[in-house]
């Protein structure tokens, strides 16, 4: 595995589980690969994780300094984002494209006075309605054949009227048009027909969808199966295409979307940038001691000072109101070269994006998160190590708990941290093997002798601290064990009531501050160990509960147990049967039946 940079760690730890794109920097910040994924979790984590890369990955994983990942609805739109994303970059990495092939899209001609439906890759901005981009370019083709089809739309280019000595197309004479150009059907009826179809487009299509239904299974009563078979695959090719996405519009306007999330005295800003309709990328700011403002005035604020240097786009959408909008408006508009406007999400396309940009910031949030708790591992580490007097910073602590009752049902567990966090592959537990009474200091003797005897038999990395939860006299006991092997490890026990941590060769405890990272640290990997241990514990007592009293009756099989509590569902049911009842119990039998009758009714 890769030595992995400083910036990467925390984000590979966060990646989330969902389709996006990913956008890979190397030292000087330049972006040198795009890719998209159906989870960015498993595709990222594969570049540092797998060890069977080719030669061209394998140099590209050593330049990797840093990365950014957008989180995206679909796998389609995180497709037609990193296509927009290469074009945009040029990153280094990525295959270059040897046309600027598109996406096509399906455009329905308002601008001319008979509207047609038509698959197009060349966007004009003349009013068309267009709708897209679809990468599965057979389904969309069938589609478009399929709408005018259905709606018996006008395909040809022939002007309306045509010459009274020119005949109607084809389409016409076999009824798949209504044929306008006979004057069968006026401009506004046909216009009425062409918005039904933009309609459809736009995603109202369950009616179209139950109306093909209905034939589908007229045709299939009829035993049409051929025709049923058709109208089926147009509804999957409808169903296939379909899919909403929100990162390209065509012919769409210059806008930005703002989204925020407060955590505590914090704020995260997520800005989407979109020109022409096409999310070219998005910015992250920071805001620190927020407590006293809210939502709106951050945006505001925000959107005062971002725009100084740029140019504002058209449209702003933010997704908290702030009660200064149209005195912002005003404020940008006065610097732009066209009129801007500020709001909150109208349509359910900028709910749309506003969702996804709250996405991101989960995300981006957790990452925050761990981003932080690295930081304060590393302040306890160094705090640990000047109080301890260590020669360097400890990597590997393992603490020590035992869970019991009385003594009965006693458990240990151990866990180990790396460089304060938490390695659960390296977890262990054990079952007290010399202690029946309750003997706390006893038992942590017993199974930290046992891992310190076990990591020098197997010639193991021995931990730099080894932490138990308890006081002077569990410490005392683990002592021992680092004399008698000669062991030069850091020995503590934090004792739960005060927090008070003990050590060697000092006789009273030392108390640490609330805020102490030290402290945390090692509140955390104690009580780690003490859900371990007390998870353990539970399964071991839940397990010999669940024996039967049934183990006690003699000559009774294991088979035989459940096929009584099978066909009774109970021991009281069990108890309370007569000889007869338990002999019709198939594989019981006379004898077993009279031993579990007189198992259950002797006198006491």
């Amino acid at each position: 595995m890769k030595n992995l940079p400083h910036e990467i760690q925390p984000k590979l730890k966060n990646l989330p589980d969902q389709p996006g794109v990913y956008l890979m920097k190397d030292l000087d910040g330049d972006i040198i690969y795009i890719g998209k994924a159906s989870s960015l979790r498993k595709r990222v984590s594969s570049y540092f994780h797998s060890r069977h890369h080719d030669i061209k990955v394998s140099i590209l994983v050593r330049n990797i300094f840093d990365l950014e990942f957008i989180v995206t609805d679909s796998e389609i739109e995180a497709l037609i984002l990193e296509s927009t994303l290469i074009k945009k970059y040029k990153p280094k990495y990525n295959i270059s494209l040897k046309d600027d092939k598109k996406y096509p899209f399906i455009a329905v001609t308002i601008s001319e006075d008979y509207p047609r439906i038509i698959l197009t890759r060349k966007i004009v901005d003349n009013n068309d309605r267009y709708f897209g981009p679809y990468t599965d370019v057979k389904a969309a083709r069938k589609i478009v054949s399929m709408m005018n089809v259905a709606f018996k739309l006008k395909t040809c280019k022939k002007n309306i009227p045509i010459n009274w000595d020119e005949r109607p197309c084809l389409n016409y004479q076999i009824k798949r048009c209504e044929g306008v150009c006979q004057g069968k059907m006026t401009r506004q009826e046909y216009r009425y027909i062409v918005n039904n179809a933009i309609r459809f487009l736009d995603g109202d299509i369950e009616p179209v969808m139950d109306n093909m239904r209905n034939v589908m299974n007229e045709y299939s009563k009829k035993l049409e199966y051929e025709k049923a078979a058709q109208i089926r695959d147009i509804i999957f090719d409808i169903q296939k295409i379909t899919e909403r996405q929100k990162v390209y519009s065509p012919i769409g306007i210059d806008q930005d979307f703002i989204g925020i999330s407060i955590q505590c005295n914090e704020a995260v800003l997520v800005l989407f940038e979109f020109r022409k309709g096409i999310l070219l990328g998005r910015k992250i700011s920071v805001f620190n001691d927020i407590e006293f403002s809210t939502p709106g005035e951050i945006i505001k604020s925000y959107i005062f000072n971002y725009y100084q240097t740029k140019e504002a786009p058209s449209r702003i959408i933010t997704q908290y109101k702030s009660a200064d909008n149209e005195l912002m408006d005003e404020y940008l508009t006065r610097s732009a070269s066209q009129g801007v406007t500020i709001s909150i999400p109208k349509t359910s396309k900028e709910k749309g994006i506003i969702n996804m940009i709250q996405k991101n910031l989960d995300v981006i949030v957790s990452g925050r998160d761990s981003y932080k708790q690295m930081q304060d591992n590393g302040k306890g580490m160094l705090e640990l190590k000047e109080l301890f007097s260590l020669k360097v910073l400890p990597h590997l602590i393992e603490c020590f708990d035992v869970s019991n009752i009385q003594g009965k049902y006693a458990v240990a567990s151990m866990v180990r941290f790396k460089d304060g966090f938490p390695d659960r592959s390296s977890y262990r537990r054990y079952r007290i093997r010399g202690y029946e009474t309750q003997n706390d200091p006893g038992m942590i003797h017993e199974v930290v002798g046992r891992r310190c005897q076990y990591l020098i038999n197997e010639n193991l990395i021995l931990p730099d601290i080894i932490v138990i939860d308890g006081g002077k006299s569990q410490l005392n006991r683990v002592i021992e064990i680092k004399r008698v092997f000669d062991l030069n490890i850091t020995i503590i026990a934090i004792a739960k009531r005060f927090e008070e941590i003990y050590f060697e060769h000092v006789d009273s405890p030392l108390k640490l501050s609330d805020t102490s990272p030290a402290l945390r640290v090692i509140k955390n990997i104690r009580d780690e160990a003490h859900r371990f241990a007390l998870e353990y514990h539970k399964k071991v007592r839940g397990r010999d509960i669940k024996k039967s009293i049934l183990d006690s009756i003699p000559n009774i099989s294991e088979r035989r147990k459940r096929l009584l509590l099978k066909h009774f569902r109970s021991i009281r049911n069990i108890k309370n049967s007569n000889k007869q009842e338990l002999e019709k119990v198939p594989g019981i039998g006379r004898e077993i039946a009279k031993e579990v009758y007189d198992f259950f009714h002797r006198k006491k």
